[in-house]
C-alpha cells in the first residue's frame, strides 16, 4: 500500500490546489520510489485525459446510475444515495467529477474502478483502463516458482519474492520490479531493453542471465551475473553507471544518504567507488567447490553457503525452511560458515553447521532458537 501522504500530495497536485513547496516535496518523493512514480503517471494520464464517447441518452443515463451509486457507496458524504435523481438532472462533466473526487478522496485507485463502470462499453476506455493494469507474481515464503514473461523471458522467484510490472510489458517498455530474490534469464530485445527496478537501484539488460537478491530487511542489492552485460545505475546518482562482466557480482549497499556516511567501501577491481549514497563492491563467483555457483544455487533447489557469515547463513535458512531463527548467541553472528543441502531439513541442515563452528539450537513452534 502506498504511503498515504504521497496519495494527498499527488490529489493536490491534480485538483489544481498544490503549492510550489509541495510539488517539490512530491517530486522528490516519486524521485526515490520509481514503482509509484511509475503507477503515478499511469493514473495521472488516465486522470487528465478523460475518455469521451457518444451515447444514446439511455446509455448515458444507465451508466450515470452505476457510478452514481458506486460513489454513493464509497462517499455518502458527498454523494448522499437519495440525491441520485437530482444528479441525473444536472449531471457534472466526468472530468469535473474527477476533480470532486480526487480532492475528496485522495485515493487514485478509486478512479480507475469508477472509470470501469462508467466507461465499461467504451472500446477506447478499455485500453486506459488496462494500461494501468499491473501484473503480479509471488512465491510464499519456503516455495519457489518460475513463470514466463509475455516477451519470453524465463523468471524463477525465490522464497517470499515478488515482481510485478505493466499489462503491455515488451511492447514500447519492459520495465520489472522485484522485491526479494529472482533469477532472470532475459529474451534478447536490443530495440526494448529491460530494466529491473528494486530498492533505490536500476539494472539495465538487453539478452541475459542474472540473479538479483533485495529484501526488504537488508540495505543490501545483490546481482550475479552469469552471461551477457548488465549496467546498474541508482536514483541517487542515475548518470553514473557501473557494467558488470559475466560470472561477477556486484554487492551494493542501498543505504539512506544519511546513513552512508557510516558505510564502508571495498572492492576487488580498482575502478571501486562511492555512488554517491550508494556504496559497492564487485567480486568473481565462484562455483568450484560444490559444483554450483552459491548465488543462483536455489534456482536448481539447493541451499548452498560458501564461507559466509552466519547472519547471512540465517536469513537465507529462514526463508528456505519458512522458519523464524532467533541467534541468542552473539559471539556468531560473524562466523563464517560452508555447507550445501538439497532435501535435508532444518534439523538436518543445524546439526551439519555445527561441525564447522560449534553451538547449541532447539525449535519450538516453528521458531529455532541457536545457542
Amino acid at each position: 500500500m502506498l504511503n498515504n501522504h504521497i496519495w494527498h500530495l499527488i490529489s493536490r497536485k491534480l485538483s489544481g490546489e498544490a503549492t510550489l513547496e509541495e510539488l517539490r516535496e512530491l517530486q522528490q518523493l516519486l524521485k526515490h520510489d520509481p514503482e509509484t512514480a511509475y503507477r503515478v503517471e499511469l493514473y495521472s494520464n488516465f486522470f487528465e485525459h478523460p475518455v469521451q464517447q457518444q451515447r444514446s441518452s439511455e446509455q448515458k443515463n444507465t451508466q450515470w446510475q452505476k457510478l452514481q451509486s458506486k460513489l454513493s457507496e464509497e462517499f455518502p458524504a458527498d454523494f448522499p444515495g437519495d440525491t441520485a435523481s437530482e444528479a441525473l438532472q444536472s449531471r457534472p462533466s466526468v472530468f469535473y467529477l474527477y476533480k470532486k473526487w480526487m480532492a475528496a478522496a485522495a485515493v487514485l485507485l478509486v478512479i480507475t474502478v469508477s472509470a470501469i463502470y462508467f466507461l465499461q462499453k467504451s472500446d477506447k476506455a478499455q485500453d486506459v483502463v488496462s494500461a494501468a493494469v499491473i501484473n503480479e507474481m509471488n512465491t510464499m515464503p519456503g516455495t519457489r516458482s518460475k513463470t514466463v514473461l509475455p516477451d519470453g523471458t524465463i523468471v524463477w522467484l525465490n522464497s517470499d519474492s515478488r515482481i510485478t510490472y505493466n499489462a503491455h510489458f515488451g511492447e514500447t517498455r519492459r520495465e520489472v520490479f522485484l522485491i526479494g530474490e529472482a533469477f532472470f534469464d532475459v529474451a534478447h530485445n536490443a530495440d526494448v531493453p529491460m530494466v529491473v527496478h528494486t530498492k533505490n537501484v536500476n539494472i539495465w539488460v538487453k539478452g541475459t542471465a542474472f540473479n538479483v537478491r533485495s529484501y526488504p530487511e537488508s540495505n543490501r542489492v545483490e546481482t550475479s551475473l552469469i552471461r551477457g552485460a548488465v549496467e546498474l545505475t541508482t536514483n541517487a546518482d542515475p548518470e553514473r553507471k557501473i557494467m558488470l562482466k559475466p560470472n561477477e557480482k556486484i554487492v551494493l549497499e542501498a543505504v539512506e544518504p544519511d546513513t552512508a556516511a557510516h558505510a564502508a567501501v571495498r572492492s576487488s577491481r580498482p575502478e571501486h567507488a562511492s555512488v554517491k549514497q550508494n556504496l559497492y563492491h564487485i567480486q568473481q563467483l565462484d562455483g568450484s567447490r560444490y559444483n554450483v555457483i552459491p548465488e543462483i544455487s536455489w534456482v536448481q533447489n539447493e541451499l548452498v553457503f560458501d564461507n559466509e557469515v552466519f547472519t547471512e547463513v540465517i536469513s537465507k535458512m529462514e526463508k528456505w525452511y519458512n522458519v523464524e531463527i532467533v541467534l541468542e548467541n552473539k559471539e556468531l553472528a560473524n562466523k563464517n560458515f560452508s555447507g550445501a543441502f538439497k532435501k535435508e531439513d532444518i534439523t538436518t541442515a543445524l546439526q551439519g553447521l555445527q561441525f564447522i563452528n560449534s553451538f547449541q539450537f532447539e525449535i519450538k513452534d516453528n521458531i529455532v532458537y541457536i545457542k
